[in-house]
């Protein structure tokens, strides 16, 4: 999931870097500045990219029953699996 929302990231910026070349050449204040000085004021990739590494979490941040759970599922597919070799 993390490597997916990573790709997503990179697929915004690669629009957001498209447009802001358009905005670029075109937009200013209404003394003739333009709106952005610089594309981190118009996208901050570091930020974006720092958002999808708060989504990880730890197994201690999680809630304690759904790792239970979900070890249990787990350790029943390794069995399971075993069962039949």
């Amino acid at each position: 999931m993390e490597a997916y929302s990573l790709k997503q990231v990179d697929e915004t910026f690669k629009r957001r870097d498209l447009a802001w070349s358009i905005l670029a050449a075109k937009s200013t204040n209404k003394n003739g500045e333009p709106l952005y000085k610089s594309f981190d004021e118009f996208f901050d990739y570091q930020k974006a990219l720092a958002k999808v590494s708060k989504l990880k979490q730890t197994e201690n941040e999680m809630n304690p029953e759904l790792v239970r759970i979900a070890k249990r599922v787990a350790e029943y597919r390794r069995m399971k699996g075993g069962e039949g070799k």
